[in-house]
């Protein structure tokens, strides 16, 4: 595909997000509020960013072929900011590096998304898919003893998840209606993931499976910073994908692994065509045991 502009790069996909954070950094060089190396990069870095994301839009599926045409072209467009020195020319606060990778997941699963929507009837648009405010859980709160017979709230936790599969529900309880989101499929997405991340990683996953335990939660990262004698096995974490099989400081840096890619896609493709929590099916299917069904 084609695109002239980035506004043009919006209106095709709101939901990219990368995109957006393009488009408020032109605002703000129309607004004068950059400075002249930060004007020069937005301009440069737009231009190339329309050859990437025409790429990126002009593929369809999730085949092998196709993921390693979009980690490819993903590679180049991370080496034409490495090259060009752009990594820190915005402040980290802005988030604009990041989110290449947060919109690359929203790319790598847009089409799986629309194939499982069809293969299960999906004609209301239940399943979503994107960055979101999901749910972690329901608590109560009450002043005293007195508003805890006759007055009683309850309250609703929800987190930002920089990826997330999910779907809306709609609560009613007490009095509370509210729409909640609802993962199936959670990703914490880092360029460099150090102890202090994982950390808050290890703690989100807690929060997603006491709302959802059918959730899987990811961790999804560039580099791998923590201290290899620290084993994340033992958290709610289900798997860290580091696409770069490294270390922030390891020179010169890797690409993008597509190995590691496929290996990440494919485990989300494999939870969501498997059943999870029919245990009769399961017992059954895999042999250890088939209950005896009695006839009433």
């Amino acid at each position: 595909m084609n695109f002239e502009t980035i506004e043009e790069v919006k209106a095709y996909d709101p939901q990219l997000v990368h995109a957006n954070n393009l488009l408020i950094k032109l605002n703000q060089k129309r607004n004068h509020k950059l400075t002249t190396r930060q004007e020069r990069a937005i301009e440069n870095i737009i231009s190339e960013y329309l050859q990437y994301i025409g790429l990126q839009c002009g593929l369809s599926g999730f085949s092998a072929a196709v993921l390693r045409q979009r980690v490819d072209a993903l590679n180049q467009y991370y080496r034409y900011f490495e090259t060009h020195g752009y990594d820190n020319v915005f402040s980290a606060q802005g988030k604009f590096r990041p989110t290449i990778l947060e919109e690359f997941m929203y790319i790598l699963f847009k089409d799986m998304i629309l194939f499982l929507k069809r293969r299960n009837g999906d004609e209301q648009n239940v399943l979503r898919m994107g960055s979101v405010k999901a749910y972690n859980n329901l608590y109560f709160k009450s002043q005293d003893l007195n508003s805890f017979i006759h007055d009683i709230h309850t309250g609703i936790n929800v987190k930002d998840q920089d990826f997330a599969i999910y779907r809306e529900m709609v609560l009613s309880i007490n009095d509370v209606r509210a729409t909640i989101n609802l993962p199936i499929i959670a990703v914490e997405v880092k360029t460099n993931l150090d102890k202090t991340m994982l950390e808050g990683a290890i703690a989100t996953a807690e929060k997603i499976k006491m709302g959802n335990p059918y959730a899987r939660f990811f961790v999804v990262t560039e580099n791998y910073d923590v201290d290899l004698n620290v084993d994340p096995a033992y958290s709610r974490i289900d798997q860290i994908f580091v696409l770069r099989k490294t270390k922030r400081k390891t020179t010169p840096k890797p690409d993008i692994c597509y190995d590691v890619v496929k290996l990440f896609v494919d485990e989300v493709y494999a939870y969501l065509g498997r059943r999870w929590g029919d245990l009769e099916h399961k017992l059954d299917t895999q042999g250890h045991y088939c209950p005896v069904k009695v006839d009433k």
